[in-house]
């Protein structure tokens, strides 16, 4: 009687092999792609480094520094947030009169 022989597991499904044959082929895949991009080396706003991990829903730490911030439910920076970031520094660079005020305030702390 010929035996099976045994494949390789895990190489296709990835993290998502422990839920098995169940919930699905897409769903598994969306799963992955999700997690993939949850567990990737992130940056930290505020000292560059490549050490943030999630620790809640939307909830964001940096193990270098410990800076704690909010974020998209499973990448730090959403890309809403990314382009309303992007919008303000473009006003403040084009509007020369915010920016004076800016400095003003900052210069007063």
């Amino acid at each position: 009687m010929a035996r099976k022989q045994k494949g390789k597991k895990g190489k296709k499904t990835k993290s998502a092999g422990r839920f098995g044959v169940r919930y699905g082929r897409k769903i598994r895949r969306a799963i992955v792609s999700i997690e993939e991009r949850t567990r990737a080396a992130h940056t930290c706003p505020s000292c560059e480094q490549p050490s943030v991990r999630r620790i809640g829903t939307g909830i964001w730490q940096c193990r270098k520094c410990g800076y704690t911030f909010t974020g998209g439910t499973y990448i730090p920076h959403t890309a809403p947030g990314i382009s309303a970031k992007r919008t303000v520094s473009r006003i403040l660079e084009r509007s020369p009169e915010l920016t004076v005020e800016r400095e003003a305030k900052s210069g007063g702390d």
